[in-house]
């Protein structure tokens, strides 16, 4: 068991970013069960569904996803690993999109990628051996409050977030004040927009305006996924924002580091996140800076 002041270090290497084949297709159907009896199958699917009963609860919806998309592929442009470097994204790119599953767009959705990334984690005292500087786990949260999307007791929210981020920043001493820039698991816009919530950062309902004006882009208040994230950068599974946050606190992102480079505040301490099983579990990490 963690404990509150426990310091690990963790340091990255990146694998090559490939897209697959048909691998996706199979993963589809061995994911579908009965649900594929009513025309109801995929991951995408799932988050569809709660991203339309948010539409009702929350007065969520495309106009707010849109901010996502947009924002994070404003970071990939000046990622030259990212999937998506080169291709920039405007309003009118996402609003014209093909649709995939209602309400979600082709950029709603994220990447399909290959390849492999890599942490070792050590102790504080072996870390500062290494070539580059430390970064310290503060603290760290899981919930799990179902198994299975349909045993779900919300399916728009709260998601496993909200426990989850009340641990680690309890084990981590600090609020969400302290919170220099986020790395969400971001396997659809809509999982970016309720994980922030759930963590607190805006009430139900509010997160177009906290959206609104660029603040998760560069040169924004709150810099979100950047590296582009699952949407734009690729998808690496939970070591997408895991690595990206570690990067940032060792200064090795280059054109999008944190600081006066992205006009950003230099980064101390990210919080980073991993979500599963259409949003019923979740786990939340804070890292810091040494």
């Amino acid at each position: 068991m963690l404990e509150a002041g426990l310091c690990n270090y963790v340091l990255i290497t990146y694998g090559h970013n490939a897209r697959s084949g048909d691998s996706m297709k199979k993963l589809l159907f061995a994911m579908s069960g009965d649900d594929a009896i009513f025309g109801h199958f995929g991951a995408t699917a799932g988050y569809a569904m709660a991203a339309r009963r948010a539409m009702h609860e929350f007065k969520t919806g495309p106009q707010t996803w849109k901010q996502i998309a947009v924002g994070q592929r404003k970071w990939a442009n000046l990622n030259p690993r990212a999937m998506m470097y080169k291709q920039t994204m405007s309003d009118r790119d996402y609003d014209t999109a093909p649709r995939v599953v209602e309400p979600f767009g082709l950029y709603d959705n994220c990447l399909i990628s290959d390849g492999g990334r890599a942490c070792i984690v050590t102790t504080l005292e072996r870390a500062r051996d290494l070539r580059h500087p430390p970064v310290t786990l503060m603290g760290l949260g899981m919930d799990n409050p179902s198994a299975d999307l349909t045993r779900a007791d919300y399916l728009a929210g709260p998601t496993g977030a909200r426990r989850a981020g009340r641990q680690a920043l309890k084990m981590a001493g600090i609020t969400l004040e302290d919170i220099d820039a986020c790395q969400i698991y971001d396997c659809f816009t809509y999982t970016v927009e309720i994980t922030l919530q759930d963590y607190g950062f805006f009430q139900p309902g509010e997160g177009c305006d906290w959206l609104r004006g660029g603040t998760i882009e560069p040169g924004g208040s709150m810099p979100v996924n950047t590296s582009g994230g699952l949407l734009s950068e690729a998808y690496q599974m939970g070591m997408t924002p895991l690595t990206e946050g570690v990067m940032q606190l060792m200064g090795r992102c280059e054109e999008r580091q944190l600081g006066p480079q992205t006009k950003t505040r230099n980064p101390e301490i990210i919080l980073c996140s991993d979500n599963g099983g259409i949003l019923q579990s979740h786990a939340c990490y804070i890292l810091r800076r040494v």
